[in-house]
């Protein structure tokens, strides 16, 4: 039975009633971005999961058509619950896709961000808070060292993550390689929607212990393979989640598909109720 939570800017659809209250990690990544790197590696960590709770809001980015019989989910954001090999609960946060950024230098060009970012991002968190959510991490690509405008921040290498925790903001940029971690000199630059998380779960989090960024390469590439293993590599050695092999895979193809055939529906394991809840645009 489905269990219906309102806050002033979203509505929060529980599938079989809400989650007990836990010490939880929340996970979020945003399934649109260039490469598809975050995607793959999401998706091979919810791996069969089927979502808990969606998140309804007039100010997400939805498009305006539709698909039948195959829909195209794209209207709510989706949370799934995990477990690591230690019992440590995980929720995981995909979003089909955010609003658009322009790349200009110039600030003011995205001035709609925080007008339609800030209220969606402010009730998931006050909603997650009765559930025990304490720590924050959001995966994405460094895309902003594939254009030469912002050449002067931070890059990284193939194979490396680097990451940064907003609750512990006087710190270091940490760059990984493996297990080995260097503090790093260089700035790097978050596009609105992840800072944005980070920031926000600072200051509406109930006890806030880490509001991570987990950045990878950005590639040229349409299918970042590469970054996605290396984001994975990353989560599995630090947290311990494991890696649906069977999804991973398939995944990947499907996204190479979708690249090659320029539109493809991709079966994302996301059925609702009795239906084929499955697709996305490419």
């Amino acid at each position: 039975m489905n269990n219906l939570e309102q806050r002033m800017d979203v509505d929060c659809v529980w599938k079989g009633g809400p989650p007990t209250t836990l010490s939880t990690h929340l996970l979020i990544y945003n399934q649109d971005e260039h490469g598809y790197a975050t995607t793959i590696a999401g998706q091979a960590l919810i791996g069969d999961e089927r979502p808990i709770a969606n998140f309804y809001s007039k100010l997400m980015n939805v498009p305006s058509l539709n698909f039948a019989p195959n829909h195209n989910w794209q209207e709510s954001y989706r949370l799934y619950e995990v477990w690591s090999d230690s019992g440590q609960r995980y929720f995981i946060l995909r979003m089909p896709r955010v609003h658009d950024v322009d790349l200009s230098y110039n600030g003011l060009e995205n001035d709609h961000s925080w007008l339609y970012t800030y209220p969606i991002i402010r009730d998931i968190i006050l909603i997650l808070n009765q559930y025990g959510v304490n720590r924050l991490s959001y995966m994405t690509s460094n895309l902003f060292q594939l254009h030469k405008q912002y050449s002067q921040y931070g890059k990284l290498e193939h194979g490396h993550i680097a990451t940064f925790d907003w609750v512990n903001s006087d710190s270091f940029i940490k760059e990984y390689f493996g297990t080995k971690a260097e503090e790093s000199s260089s700035e790097y630059i978050f596009s609105p929607n992840v800072w944005m998380w980070c920031k926000l779960f600072c200051d509406f989090n109930y006890n806030p212990k880490k509001a991570e960024v987990i950045l990878c390469k950005g590639d040229i590439h349409q299918v970042d393979v590469d970054s996605a293993d290396s984001l994975l590599n990353h989560i599995t050695t630090t947290y311990g989640l494991p890696v649906n092999e069977e999804q991973l895979n398939s995944i990947t193809k499907q996204a190479t598909d979708a690249v090659m055939n320029n539109y493809v529906k991709l079966d994302l394991e996301d059925e609702q109720d009795d239906y084929d809840m499955t697709g996305w645009e490419a």
